[in-house]
């Protein structure tokens, strides 16, 4: 099994309602509409969307939240400066002066060939129970998936784990080609670091946000490789 590939990255930014929105959606659509392949735009009456016409990247402001959302990013950094430039002209923008939550969410992949031979890896390393422990609950599991919330120093995270097959996988993608390459089995690793209010300096927003998104994608993949060492059957 090849490793660990990022194909989806995930940034938002949530805020009280902000009624600047309304006055600025076509002043957002302006702007960011032309940069990189960002063709479409789209406008409701709470938020404004640009995007490609593959589907792929999104930028959406909302009265309540801005994200940036990439199937299939280039790489880390090039996903990191979009998020940082589009949040921080989206914020400024509409006047925002405080800060409910911040968060970076990566989706990470690794094919594998047989769904039943990783099930069964993961099922005796992660779970360490017997087919009569099992029968305790009624049946042996066909499937298996391991939701965690941790809290790692500044920051909370979400941390779902399992093996998938494609038709589970298709759910997490909005872009047909990506959906198309997803592959026929994969151990798939999803995992969103966020911090609330009372953790964020509204003096320097923008450095946090630049900060927050440097150190949150590192932790993430950190923990990501320290898994896959650990578990190093599971490739």
């Amino acid at each position: 099994m090849s490793g660990l590939k990022i194909w989806k990255s995930i940034f938002e930014i949530r805020y009280p309602a902000a009624s600047l929105l309304f006055d600025n959606r076509g002043k957002i659509a302006a702007k960011w509409q032309w940069t990189s392949d960002l063709t479409e735009w789209r406008i409701s009456n709470n938020q404004v969307s640009i995007y490609n016409k593959s589907n792929t990247c999104s930028l959406i402001a909302g009265y309540k939240n801005c994200s940036v959302v990439m199937e299939m990013p280039e790489n880390i950094d090039t996903f990191c400066t979009q998020a940082l430039d589009f949040s921080n002209f989206v914020l400024d923008t509409i006047g925002i002066k405080k800060i409910d939550r911040i968060g970076l969410r990566l989706m990470q992949i690794a094919k594998h060939q047989h769904f039943k031979l990783l099930f069964n890896k993961m099922q005796k390393q992660l779970f360490l129970m017997t087919d009569e422990d099992w029968e305790s609950f009624g049946a042996i599991p066909e499937d298996i998936g391991l939701p965690l919330t941790l809290s790692m120093g500044e920051y909370t995270a979400n941390f779902i784990l399992g093996p998938m097959r494609k038709s589970q996988l298709e759910n997490y993608f909005d872009a047909p080609t990506i959906k198309q390459k997803v592959p026929s089995v994969a151990l798939f690793l999803d995992i969103e670091f966020f911090r609330n209010n009372q953790d964020i300096n509204l003096s320097n927003l923008h450095g946090q946000i630049d900060n927050f998104l440097v150190d949150s994608s590192k932790a993430i993949l950190d923990l990501s490789a320290k898994f896959i060492n650990k578990y190093r059957g599971f490739k």
